[in-house]
């Protein structure tokens, strides 16, 4: 009876755990062409070059600027509205990629099926972006330095389940 029991415990933990964290993304995942959250502007600018144009914004305390490399890829940073940091110091805190030009590290990139996130990291709850008028599958990062700025990874999808933009970001 003790075997039983534990071996259905070990189960039920393993079970739970699955379940639990199956919304978490590695850091590394955030990540398109080795930029991402945490890099400066300055990298991004050596990476990819002078963007086509640059978009600032400075509002509720917060300042920084959008660097739109085309009408599919663009990477914003930003800082608090007093911070003094020059903009190529400005860290980034999201994308948004509109084609498959670029790829996280394990290959996940616009025109892949949904599927192949949910078979990697878990199935999360399907939420409708009013504003956006799509819908999409939104993912944490695991970080032991959790915070409330910490970015989100968003695949929105097609009516096919397939992803038509990948969009990392934070709500402030």
């Amino acid at each position: 009876m003790r075997k039983i029991l534990f071996i259905f415990t070990i189960c039920l933990v393993y079970s739970f755990s699955n379940i639990c964290l199956a919304h978490w993304l590695p850091k590394s995942e955030l990540f398109v062409g080795g930029v991402g959250p945490g890099c400066t502007l300055e990298y991004v600018a050596s990476v990819y070059g002078q963007p086509k144009e640059k978009r600032w914004f400075n509002s509720d305390g917060v300042r920084g600027v959008t660097y739109i490399y085309s009408p599919y890829f663009s990477i914003t940073g930003r800082t608090g509205s007093r911070d003094p940091r020059p903009e190529s110091e400005l860290i980034v805190v999201g994308y948004t990629l509109k084609n498959n030009s670029l790829s996280t590290q394990s290959g996940l990139t616009v025109g892949i099926p949904y599927e192949t996130v949910a078979g990697m990291y878990g199935t999360v709850k399907k939420k409708y972006d009013s504003y956006r008028n799509k819908f999409y599958y939104s993912y944490d990062w695991d970080d032991e330095k959790r915070h409330y700025f910490q970015p989100v990874m968003c695949f929105f999808v097609d009516k096919n389940n397939i992803i038509t933009e990948i969009y990392v970001g934070t709500d402030w």
